[in-house]
């Protein structure tokens, strides 16, 4: 019988968000690259550069649908004094620029459609009477003079750089990469990430009886994770509920060996069930820190275990959902996008302003928060109660608010706000710079 309680006591490196951010992406490599179609691209980064080989806009073509016309003819056109042209031909767009505007000369032109020769201009068709006698038309105004051509190459011409290797794809990319004349796109390998929640108090979906009468907790986590990883692109595979045994733990640790990154929440702390740490150190793992100066989250840990001849990242998630969910965030979401070969890992953030007071104390706090953008800049609201085993709040948050150690944020004070399910900032340093002490 045990003389005393098994806590585990360790070394606390207790970094800071950013410390902690740069840490976990240093050894981040983008993983191979793949062919795939177009429509299943969205999400993924390019893993090459691209370039144009044709001419795009292909020529000059109109921006209105009118009369391609020599600008001189209808300078000072009015309708007082409207200027009569002979319509000499029309341009449908698909057409072929082989007609050639004259002296006293229009062509009626569809928006699109290749400017022939000669004209330097296409007079929208509300400023002419639309050949009311056919075969001539009657400009009325000259506004129009040099304008409505849009130039052949003026989105690109061959050789021409057009998208970037780490490039993220989304829909406007899609269309890109069409108009350069690809069906497919080669772009990294989607990361997977396999996702181990542990805790024999945990309850699936199937024994909810148990979390209705008292005798467990809803495992949330597990489900909130693997959506998280397939919004950003990955592929995840969760492992279940594995009790807090520890040959059961060391069976679902040794399971996940094919997956790029391993996953783990709950266990994260000191307390007696909180095995997962011994497993792992059991298995060789290297942790390269534990605990960051953040509220909620502080027990995550980053560290690497050995697999064969290479070594697998593993990312301990503290077991309250609203922890799980911030350390994910702003870890373990930036690591999977450096792996999916992303450029830009680090999600978008705002300056909003503060409609309530958001006290910090020692550490940096992470507030979930609404926005109201009926204001500028907007207000930022907190959504209800904060504590780490509240799940409520998540679902209305659509920001993390970012309250430096010991700040005391009144209403009407500035405070920078990480944006939830927003594209990731083309180049931005860490969201966190300078606001941890």
């Amino acid at each position: 019988m045990s003389s005393g309680p098994d806590f585990e006591i360790r070394h606390a490196d207790w970094l800071s968000v950013a410390d902690a951010q740069r840490r976990v992406l240093e050894r981040a490599a983008p993983l191979p690259g793949e062919w795939v179609p177009l429509a299943a691209a969205v999400g993924r980064a390019l893993a090459q550069d691209v370039s144009a080989t044709a001419t795009l806009p292909p020529w000059d073509n109109a921006a209105m649908d009118g009369y391609a016309v020599r600008g001189r003819d209808v300078e000072g056109a009015s309708p007082a004094a409207p200027v009569t042209l002979r319509v000499s031909g029309i341009i449908r767009a698909g057409g072929r620029p082989d007609l050639a505007v004259q002296a006293g000369q229009a062509v009626r032109i569809m928006t699109g459609a290749p400017v022939p020769r000669g004209a330097d201009t296409v007079v929208r068709v509300e400023d002419t009477d639309a050949e009311a006698e056919p075969g001539l038309v009657r400009v009325v105004r000259d506004r129009d003079v040099g304008r409505h051509v849009r130039p052949g190459g003026q989105d690109m011409k061959p050789g021409d750089a057009v998208l970037d290797r780490g490039d993220s794809i989304h829909p406007g990319t899609v269309g890109v990469l069409a108009a350069l004349g690809h069906e497919r796109a080669f772009v990294h390998r989607a990361p997977t990430v396999a996702l181990l929640t542990t805790g024999d108090e945990l309850r699936a979906a199937d024994r909810y009886d148990d979390v209705r009468q008292g005798a467990g907790v809803p495992e949330s986590n597990g489900p909130m994770l693997a959506a998280a990883v397939a919004a950003l692109g990955g592929e995840p595979l969760p492992s279940g509920i594995v009790p807090d045994d520890e040959g059961a733990l060391r069976d679902a640790v040794a399971a996940t060996a094919g997956a790029d990154v391993l996953v783990t929440v709950g266990g994260a702390s000191m307390g007696e069930a909180d095995l997962v740490k011994r497993v792992l150190d059991g298995e060789g793992f290297k942790q390269d820190f534990w605990r960051v100066n953040m509220r909620p989250g502080s027990p995550f840990s980053f560290g690497w275990l050995p697999r064969g001849d290479t070594f697998q990242p593993v990312f301990g998630l503290p077991g309250n959902p609203a922890s799980a969910f911030v350390t994910f965030e702003l870890f373990v979401r930036p690591f999977l996008l450096a792996l999916a070969g992303h450029r830009a890992v680090h999600p978008l953030r705002i300056r909003g302003q503060a409609a309530q007071e958001f006290r910090s104390g020692k550490r940096t706090l992470f507030v979930r928060v609404t926005l109201d953008t009926t204001t500028m800049p907007p207000g930022v609201h907190g959504t209800g109660p904060q504590g780490s085993g509240l799940v409520r709040s998540l679902a209305a948050a659509q920001g993390l608010a970012v309250v430096p150690a010991l700040a005391n944020l009144m209403p009407g004070d500035d405070v920078d706000v990480i944006l939830l399910d927003a594209p990731a900032a083309r180049g931005q340093a860490s969201p966190l710079e300078g606001t941890d002490t």
